[in-house]
């Protein structure tokens, strides 16, 4: 027994953190892509902050396909049928990818109006975001071709090559930003638009370093197309990303009630969350291995070690994020400090990490938990359940408390909203999971 906990601790520890450090790379990188872009000076900083935030909502229209391709490439991986994972790879790419073009083309066209329904932006600053946000919109499929590959790699467990071609191609985008951005060693001083450019080549760079790593795997996509698994995964997408949508527009929701409470408290709700982002690191990771290792067993319809293995994920995850949580929660004010212009910000900020680390256990279990689900090939639980507690929990108890709290009232619903939705996907989990898993491959 004790070898079987260590064999699947071990699994758990090899799946997660690499995709752990993927997170710290990534956030790396944000980091460094902001400070050559600040050069240039605020109206392209704001511009970059406009055209990121526009282009994540429409990234999120990806997930239609990401998704199911997570789901079906696990599930086949774990049957050990991998020519029908290399055919739901290939045909996945090839209907994604029409949509992705449609998706990325339209966007392109009204790109200047995107930028202007979110934004009261004017002058330089729409010119520099409406630049930024056209290159990424023409380099949509290939974000897309970059995040099915790294989807179908994930899904076979080997996750330190996610870590390998990652990392070079985000290297290589901290190489080509002051190249690009600033005109250096004989290139064209192309600044907003070269940060835009170097991204976009990254990915190629990446996809080019995936496909040889898939080739390694035995996972290159297959030479023809069959159109048989399109439905299955429209079936497990629709879900996935109506959740996506559901939470961009109630996370929306939720920021216009904050807003309206001043300056001061936004500002600090806003330092709170990029705090915050750090322990959304080791989350997004556990997501993922949960999908993956629940997903394979599965697969290999072995359905009592997949309820067990996804159970152990969840609850790993869920107890290194709380005690992540904890600590900031317990420094919030200290934490603070390099971030707040003032002692009133300052104070706010680390009321608003207090709730947020203590609330980081609910928040794991509602995440990584609705990630073992997926992988157990049911998208509909998760979509349910996260987007009725975002309306009915935090959004109302919001609207509510908001006058009589002040912005503890909105960051106390925060806090109910990740426990009722943690809890009550452990508990359909833990009570009805044999009832939710579905194979959804034939």
């Amino acid at each position: 027994m004790s070898f079987r906990l260590n064999k699947e601790l071990r699994e758990v520890l090899t799946t997660s953190l690499p995709l752990v450090f993927v997170e710290l790379v990534a956030s790396l990188y944000s980091l460094t892509d902001t400070y050559f872009v600040s050069g240039l000076g605020t109206e392209a900083l704001a511009a970059l902050g406009v055209a990121l935030y526009v282009f994540m909502f429409l990234s999120s229209f990806l997930a239609l396909f990401l998704t199911p391709l997570l789901i079906m490439v696990s599930q086949s991986i774990g049957a050990r049928r991998v020519e029908l994972a290399r055919s739901i790879i290939t045909e996945l790419l090839v209907v994604g990818g029409v949509y992705t073009s449609i998706l990325g083309f339209t966007s392109f066209t009204f790109s200047e109006h995107l930028v202007i329904v979110v934004s009261s932006l004017k002058g330089i600053t729409l010119r520099y975001t409406v630049e930024y946000l056209k290159i990424r919109c023409l380099g949509l499929l290939v974000l897309y071709v970059t995040m099915a590959f790294d989807m179908a790699i994930i899904s076979t467990g080997k996750t330190l090559y996610t870590l390998i071609a990652n990392t070079t191609g985000l290297a290589l985008n901290v190489v080509l930003d002051p190249l690009l951005i600033y005109g250096y060693c004989g290139l064209p001083r192309l600044g907003v638009l070269g940060a835009a450019i170097a991204t976009v080549i990254s990915n190629m760079v990446t996809i080019s370093l995936q496909l040889a790593l898939l080739r390694r795997l035995g996972l290159t996509p297959s030479r023809t197309v069959l159109f048989t698994a399109w439905r299955k995964a429209l079936k497990l997408g629709i879900p996935a990303l109506v959740e996506r949508l559901v939470f961009a527009t109630g996370n929306v929701t939720y920021a216009g009630i904050i807003a309206r409470l001043g300056d001061s408290v936004m500002a600090a709700h806003n330092i709170g969350l990029r705090v915050e982002s750090l322990i959304y690191m080791p989350g997004f990771a556990f997501t993922q291995t949960a999908s993956t290792i629940v997903g394979r067993r599965v697969g290999r319809g072995d359905i009592d070690d997949a309820k067990s293995a996804g159970w152990k994920v969840i609850k790993l995850g869920s107890v290194v994020m709380g005690l992540l949580g904890i600590f900031i929660g317990v420094t919030g004010y200290y934490l603070a400090a390099p971030f707040s212009p003032s002692e009133t910000v300052r104070e706010l900020v680390s009321l608003y990490l207090a709730l947020a680390g203590f609330s980081e256990f609910g928040l794991g279990l509602a995440m990584i938990t609705s990630g073992a689900i997926r992988g157990a090939g049911n998208t509909k639980i998760p979509f349910y359940i996260n987007a009725s507690s975002l309306a009915l929990v935090r959004v109302t108890i919001s609207l509510i408390l908001a006058d009589p709290l002040g912005p503890l009232g909105p960051w106390l619903a925060m806090f109910l909203d990740v426990y009722v939705r943690g809890v009550v996907l452990a508990v359909i989990y833990k009570k009805q999971f044999y009832k939710i898993v579905h194979i959804v491959i034939s």
